[in-house]
Order: structure tokens, then C-alpha cells, then sequence
């Protein structure tokens, strides 16, 4: 990823970039759809709903991955650490805990104890994974490992849920029915939700909320 993802200024503007773009195009769309209840309009809200979903999950994975990027490259200690990221530079030198005999696990406690004041390595590939259907638990996981979790999220779990649904029974060629009513609170309700997770991700960097308070 580019350079200027080490810098907050660098992330901001790569965040507002990926808002902008898709609610350009999101807004755009809307604008087509004919507002009387006829045949065009039911076939445009059957593809537009569709590509909403797209453009949220796409929102999710690439700026999830931008944050993920930005705290990497900071090349902290383990110890500066909030431990949700000393997991992810830990992984795959932890393994599985519990296949572990007691002597492999006490070895993996020394290993702790001597990395812990070391330089990170947080991987960036294969971390944040949408599972192609962008469900509430899903997301959830994707946040807990940023440390990004928040109460308003709770809150929309039905909305990201119900999108996902309806996308699945379009997606898999069923004749379902969308009304205007119902696609344009999703539509205001996506949007708002991406403008909430981006400023939730500007904060968390700006505060620097990924280190460990006690360092």
C-alpha cells in the first residue's frame, strides 16, 4: 500500500477517498430510480441493493486494511501494544494453544515474557476477512481485532444483517421484492454507518488508541 498510509493525514485522506468515491456513485444510482412504483423501478431497486451491499463490504475490508497498515508501519514494541494487535505479531509464532502440551505452553509463556519488549511485526495479509457476506458476528471479529469495537455498531445489527439477507436472496436469483421505502433506509443507513467507521478509524489513530494505555 502507498507510503502516505504512515502518516494520520496520509490515512485520513485514504479514508475519505473510499467514502467519497462510493457515496458518489451510491447517490448517483438513487438518483434513477424512479420514485412511481413500476416495472423499472422494482428492477432497479432489485440491482441497487445488490451494489450497496457491495460497496459496504468493500468500505469494510479496504479500510479496515488501511488502519491495520497504518499501525503496523509504527513498528511498536509488543509492550506499547494494545493486546489485540501483540496477538496479531504474535500468531503464528504462539500456534495452538489448545493442542499444546503443558511443556509447550510453558514454553510459549517464556516466549512471551522475552518478546514482549521486542519490535512488532503485525501481518497484513489474510487478517481482515469479510467471508464474502459481510454478516454482524463478522464484522464484530473485524473490529475486535482492530480494537475498533463500539456500542453504536451493537445497534445496527439487524441493519447489517437484514442488508445481507436481501442481498443473498437477489444474489442467489430469487424474485424478491424490494420497495422503494425499504431500499432508501438502507441506503441512508449504510451511508451513515460508513461515515461513522471512518471517523471511528480517524479517531483511534489520531488518539493513538492502539497503544497500550500503561506503556
Amino acid at each position: 500500500m502507498a507510503k502516505n498510509l504512515f502518516t494520520y493525514d496520509g490515512l485520513s485522506k485514504k479514508l475519505y477517498d473510499e467514502f467519497s468515491w462510493r457515496r458518489k456513485e451510491l447517490t448517483l444510482l438513487k438518483s434513477k430510480i424512479p420514485l412511481e412504483r413500476n416495472s423499472l423501478q422494482s428492477a432497479m431497486l432489485r440491482s441497487s441493493l445488490p451494489l450497496l451491499y457491495a460497496h459496504w463490504e468493500g468500505f469494510v475490508k479496504l479500510t479496515m486494511s488501511y488502519y491495520l497498515e497504518f499501525v503496523s508501519k509504527k513498528h511498536l514494541k509488543h509492550n506499547e501494544l494494545k493486546s489485540t494487535f501483540i496477538a496479531l505479531s504474535l500468531q503464528n509464532k504462539l500456534g495452538d494453544l489448545n493442542n499444546s502440551s503443558i511443556e509447550n505452553r510453558t514454553k510459549i509463556i517464556d516466549f512471551l515474557f522475552n518478546e514482549i519488549d521486542k519490535q512488532s511485526n503485525i501481518p497484513k495479509k489474510n487478517i481482515i476477512n469479510t467471508k464474502s457476506n459481510l454478516k454482524y458476528d463478522v464484522l464484530k471479529e473485524i473490529l475486535f481485532i482492530l480494537d475498533l469495537d463500539d456500542p453504536h455498531i451493537d445497534s445496527k445489527k439487524d441493519l447489517i444483517n437484514d442488508l445481507v439477507t436481501q442481498r443473498n436472496h437477489i444474489a442467489h436469483g430469487e424474485q424478491q421484492l424490494i420497495d422503494y421505502e425499504t431500499y432508501e433506509n438502507f441506503f441512508n443507513d449504510i451511508i451513515a454507518l460508513m461515515d461513522f467507521l471512518k471517523t471511528t478509524i480517524e479517531n483511534n489513530a489520531v488518539q493513538e488508541k492502539y497503544k497500550n494505555a500503561s506503556a
